[in-house]
C-alpha cells in the first residue's frame, strides 16, 4: 500500500501548484527527500514542473534510459512524462487554501514549500503545519490518518516518534 502525498509549491508567480505523490509519502522517505534535495525555490519549481508523479527521488531530470517501467534509481517517475499519461500537470492556484487537497483525498501527507518546507495533515488544512526541519529533528509529531479504499483505518504514529514538549 502506497503513502500517498501531495506536494505544494509556492511559486515565484505567486500562485500555488500542487503535485500528487503515490509512493512513500512518510517523513522519513519524501520528507527526507525533499529537505535534503529540494530545499531551494529553483529545486522546489523543478521538481512539479512535470506534475503529479509515482514516485520522489533525489533528482527530478530525466535521464537516458528512464521510464515508468524501467526507472533509473534516483530519479523521480512521473506520470506524464514517464508513462504518458494525460491530465496529470497537477493544480495551480491563487491561494494555499485553494491549492490544499480536499478533506476526504487519498493523501495523508501534505508538504509545502514557501521559502522552506513544512509537512502537515492532509485532512487538517494548511493552518495545521509544521515546519518539515522541525518534524524530522523529532521536535513536533505528525500523525495523519492512513487511508486504504478511500476510508480511514488507522493512525501514523512512530513515523517519526517526537516528544510534545
Amino acid at each position: 500500500m502506497g503513502t500517498r502525498s501531495d506536494i505544494i509549491v509556492h511559486q515565484t508567480d505567486g500562485r500555488w501548484k500542487r503535485v500528487y505523490c503515490h509512493w512513500d509519502g512518510y517523513l522519513d522517505h519524501n520528507g527526507q527527500i525533499l529537505f535534503g534535495h529540494y530545499n531551494s525555490q529553483k529545486k522546489a519549481e523543478a521538481l512539479v514542473k512535470e506534475g503529479d508523479m509515482s514516485s520522489l527521488a533525489e533528482r527530478c531530470t530525466k535521464p537516458a534510459g528512464h521510464s515508468f517501467e524501467k526507472a533509473v534509481p534516483g530519479y523521480c517517475v512521473y506520470y506524464g512524462r514517464d508513462r504518458g499519461e494525460k491530465d496529470v500537470a497537477g493544480i495551480v492556484k491563487d491561494t494555499l487554501a485553494e491549492a490544499w487537497p480536499e478533506p476526504d483525498s487519498w493523501t495523508e501527507f501534505t508538504y509545502v514549500w514557501d521559502g522552506a518546507w513544512y509537512v502537515g495533515d492532509a485532512d487538517k488544512g494548511p493552518s495545521e503545519l509544521k515546519l518539515l526541519a522541525d518534524a524530522l529533528g523529532r521536535k513536533v509529531r505528525i500523525t495523519p490518518n492512513v487511508k486504504a479504499f478511500g476510508m480511514v483505518i488507522g493512525k501514523h504514529t512512530g513515523v517519526i516518534d517526537a516528544d510534545q514538549s
